[in-house]
């Protein structure tokens, strides 16, 4: 009885694993685990190793002395970057590598505020909990997912480039197809049962299933659209803008900021100033998997001595429906577009449970019991 608890708690904390790695990788916000591509944190984090996080709205403000995985906006271009904090100021959070001899500021990336931390690691008496080796096996899953759903998509004889940004689409369609035929008639029959058979083996509920990947799926998910998005503001010093050579108060002037995407999924942004005078283009970018885009505000010039605070409010959505549905269900009302993705995700995931187990209860016959090991295996990979 022991063993097949242990075993059982085992298989779930490997699915639980799994399941978070391939979704903390496709969303571009860790999910308990998250691995690092270089040695900047050796002889802490070795290039390629995994650690345990904990979200950043669960940790709170960081300390000096922790790690954590932040939006850089310089740093190799951008993206996400795991380095610890040493020093805190009034504008940010200092970082940098352990095998750096310099901070991230030093070398041109802006202090790191709240809203760019994503996750803090997980340390144990001053250590970071690490599995070493977990990168190069999550980029090989990475690989095979783009593989698996590039060879369904060429299976069909559509003549469509699959691409680690628009896998996850293809992904929640197959979802709903399953999700569609798991309600068909079978068209004949139902077979007569043996009921004399010995009924033992475990048991699964296709329900459960279906609500616990709903919970794995849905809360990273909208973790991914909802805590990057928020205010960015820009401030315009009109004592500047005055020193510029033709232009007057009241005249537009131009400011920069750029939005990244460190996910696996396409993003449409959504850009929205506070200020009836203030524009922004493009309003509606979308944002390929690992690019980023650059806005640009425009507002009238300020007096000189003046500095003008704008205030742009950003939304993030998983491109899974088109560029210009989301845009009209965000015009209705933001929850609108966000619980249109939901619903549409959930059916695609909900759909590979009814497609592959059903929704009742399924038998799970145990039938490789005082098998040795090599011999399970054989039989698994046949």
């Amino acid at each position: 009885m022991l063993h097949r608890i242990a075993e059982r708690a085992g298989t779930a904390l490997l699915v639980v694993v799994l399941v978070s790695l391939v979704l903390g990788q496709v969303l571009g916000q860790p999910v308990l685990l998250a691995y690092v591509d270089s040695g900047s944190m050796e002889p802490t984090i070795d290039e390629g190793d995994g650690f345990l996080t904990m979200p950043a709205v669960i940790t709170g403000p960081p300390a000096e002395g922790d790690v954590i995985t932040f939006r850089a906006q310089e740093i190799e271009g951008g993206g996400l970057t795991t380095h610890r904090v040493v020093d805190e100021t009034a504008e940010g959070y200092i970082t940098r590598g352990d095998a750096n001899p310099f901070t991230d500021q030093d070398g041109g990336e802006p202090p790191v505020t709240q809203d760019r931390i994503v996750a803090t690691a997980v340390q144990v008496g001053g250590a970071v909990i690490t599995v070493p080796g977990l990168g190069s096996a999550i980029e090989l899953v990475q690989g095979g997912l783009v593989a698996a759903v590039s060879a369904i998509v060429g299976a069909t004889g559509l003549d469509v480039a699959v691409s680690p940004g628009s896998v996850g689409t293809w992904v929640f369609g197959l979802g709903l197809v399953l999700f569609v035929l798991s309600f068909q008639p079978s068209g004949g029959e139902e077979l007569p049962r043996d009921t004399s058979r010995q009924t033992d083996g475990d048991r699964i509920d296709g329900r459960v299933v279906a609500v616990a990947l709903l919970i794995l799926v849905l809360v990273p998910a909208n973790a991914a659209m909802v805590l990057p998005s928020g205010e960015t503001t820009i401030a315009v010093d009109g004592s500047e803008v005055a020193e510029t050579e033709g232009v007057a108060p009241g005249d537009p002037v131009d400011a920069e900021f750029d939005a990244q995407n460190n996910g696996l999924i396409t993003l449409l942004l959504i850009f929205e100033p506070a200020d009836e005078d203030v524009t922004v283009d493009p309003a509606t970018p979308g944002i390929p998997s690992g690019e980023q885009a650059t806005a640009t505000v425009t507002v009238p010039a300020p007096e000189p001595d003046v500095e003008r605070e704008i205030v742009v409010s950003e939304y993030r959505y998983l491109v899974v429906l088109p560029e210009s549905v989301l845009v009209s269900l965000h015009e209705i009302h933001p929850l609108a577009a966000l619980g249109a993705i939901n619903l549409l995700i959930g059916g695609g995931f909900v759909g590979f449970v009814g497609g592959l187990i059903g929704f009742g209860e399924v038998r799970m016959r145990d039938t490789s019991r005082d098998l040795p090991l090599r011999v399970r295996l054989k039989q698994w990979l046949r």
